[in-house]
């Protein structure tokens, strides 16, 4: 049954504060659609969800949790996603020994906020703060996986934890054992035309249409993205300005943060990837970097088969294994 937008609206209201045992209306249909009903498909399986507080936004959270796990891992989608299109990323995890928390970052899926619009990337950095405040679990290794913007996010959070151990030697700095990048971003694609667009209509509009990119050698998940209640059909012009003052803003230089995988399509053509990955060196010293040949920008909904393959090094990267 596919959910319309009325009541996904209706869902996003009826979303209790995170860590309430209470099952909002209409939830189960949700889960259902997007195909994460994991904890339906596996008893063993417990799956909460509810809003957690962030400045002004409420994050639409969800934690699945199992016996036996060996990591925690926290997932960070990419601009215009949300968890709901992340399914075979959390099941791949919960396959391999994980529990998962996984939000909607603020104006996308059911988390408020004006839809595909942020004033300032800070705003992301908060947004995973507040998860890591809030989401309790077992004390195993936490590690990150992050898709495009959520890897501009990570960057974010990443700054504001130098930031914090500057001030107080004593606070928690990076708090992840292991960081894998999906196609994140920096500079996107056709960065110089964008910002002169920028510059002459900010002024003016609030938003411009939204194209929908041909991202993944995945026609199915392509033709599934288009009909999803949840896709914002405008591009706020808000975010394109903040993400032009959080890179002018950015020093490209060891985030003191350690190492990552990096794992980058070479038919990307969302992000300047070219010009990203030596800035991404630079930012995680040690950093290792898998090239994907044919794979596009919208890698955590490739095809299967260029999904396994990329996925076999993130096994290994993070030290999973099935079971």
């Amino acid at each position: 049954m596919r959910p319309d937008a009325a009541s996904l609206r209706a869902l996003r209201s009826a979303l209790p504060p995170f860590g309430e045992e209470r099952i909002p209306p209409g939830l189960n249909t949700y889960l259902a659609f997007y195909g994460i009903d994991f904890a339906a498909q596996r008893p063993q399986l417990q799956h909460r969800v509810g809003y957690v507080k962030s400045g002004l936004y409420q994050l639409a959270t969800h934690c699945w949790m199992q016996p036996g796990a060996r990591h925690n891992l926290l997932l960070v989608h990419g601009y215009l996603d949300h968890v709901g299109l992340y399914r075979h990323l959390i099941g791949h995890a919960l396959q391999h020994g994980c529990n998962v928390i996984a939000f909607d970052l603020p104006g996308h899926g059911l988390s408020t906020g004006t839809p595909a619009a942020i004033d300032d990337f800070a705003e992301y950095a908060d947004a995973i703060q507040a998860l890591l405040d809030a989401v309790v679990v077992p004390p195993l290794p936490l590690q990150v996986l992050a898709q495009s913007t959520g890897g501009a996010a990570l960057i974010a959070f990443a700054r504001r934890c130098a930031a914090r151990q500057s001030a107080n030697r004593h606070s928690v700095a990076w708090p992840f054992t292991g960081t894998v990048l999906l196609a994140p971003l920096l500079r996107p694609a056709g960065w110089r035309r964008v910002r002169v667009s920028h510059a002459l209509i900010h002024r003016f509009v609030s938003s411009v249409p939204r194209g929908f990119a041909q991202n993944s050698s995945d026609a199915e998940f392509l033709a599934f993205v288009r009909a999803d209640p949840l896709q914002s059909r405008r591009i706020h012009v808000s975010w394109v300005g903040a993400l032009r003052r959080w890179l002018a803003a950015l020093p490209i230089a060891d985030l003191g943060v350690g190492p990552a995988l990096l794992v980058q399509g070479d038919a990307d053509g969302t992000v300047d990837w070219r010009f990203n990955l030596p800035c991404y060196g630079q930012l995680f010293p040690g950093l290792r970097i898998e090239l994907v040949h044919g794979a596009g920008h919208q890698l955590a909904n490739e095809s299967a088969r260029v999904r396994e393959k990329y996925l076999r090094q993130v096994d290994r990267y993070l030290g999973w294994r099935v079971g």
